[in-house]
């Protein structure tokens, strides 16, 4: 969790609202089934704007500064990979084996640490596209249904969709790459990708799964594609 030592209280007239009904109090605090209960605060921006604390201009200045950085970034990378593991699990799809980055609350080392190991091998770059990573935090607020990415972004990808996130398995890319690669089959790869981009991922592939190497030869091969199968 970001923590912010803004005092936005300072600068801006505040209020606070129900937290079911949004009715404004008259105090900071309500009784809720007997207990103590503090509402929503809402800071006036402007005339007669009231928002709340993340619609406030310097504090999403804060989040976008504290997030865009190396440790920052990879924090909700963890998240992300937590995220995508339940919106999988919803739709029917388990992955094969176990998020190997589970880590205490407010904990990040291992992401770290793997990113760090790559970093050793490949530089910070995506060792797909060669395009230098970056850790920026998209600071414009998103309307319904759109959910801008920066492409040179760190992304995790798993190598092979089927399994999870694993050491072996984890690779950090690009937002692009990993947005152009979807749920591509190694087949689909060979046929739509960048030559100069498929021989990475092969290569790579090949560090990480050896036993994939028949899956390479079939290619080679010239394999019937299976979208010519009828």
């Amino acid at each position: 969790m970001i923590k912010s030592n803004l005092n936005l209280a300072k600068k801006y007239k505040t209020r606070y609202h129900h937290l079911d009904t949004n009715e404004v109090l008259e105090k900071s605090h309500y009784l809720k089934n007997g207990k103590d209960t503090t509402g929503q605060i809402y800071y006036l921006i402007g005339k007669d704007n009231w928002v709340i604390k993340v619609d406030v201009p310097e504090y999403r200045e804060h989040i976008k500064n504290k997030s865009s950085c190396l440790e920052g970034f990879l924090g909700i990378i963890k998240r992300t990979i937590t995220n995508r593991q339940k919106n999988l699990a919803k739709k029917g799809r388990f992955l094969i084996g176990r998020n190997e980055f589970e880590d205490g609350y407010g904990c990040y080392d291992k992401i770290i640490a793997h990113y760090n190991k790559q970093v050793e091998q490949y530089g910070p770059f995506c060792p797909i596209t060669g395009q230098e990573f970056t850790f920026k935090r998209n600071n414009e607020k998103k309307e319904k249904g759109i959910n801008p990415r920066i492409s040179s972004n760190i992304s995790p990808d798993r190598m092979l969709n089927p399994i999870h996130y694993t050491e072996q398995n984890l690779l950090f890319t690009t937002n692009g790459w990993n947005l152009l690669r979807g749920d591509f089959s190694l087949e689909d790869m060979n046929i739509y990708m960048p030559k100069p981009f498929f021989k990475n991922y092969t290569r790579i592939l090949l560090e990480r799964f050896p036993d994939q190497i028949y899956k390479i030869n079939e290619l080679e091969n010239g394999e019937e594609h299976p979208q010519e199968r009828r």
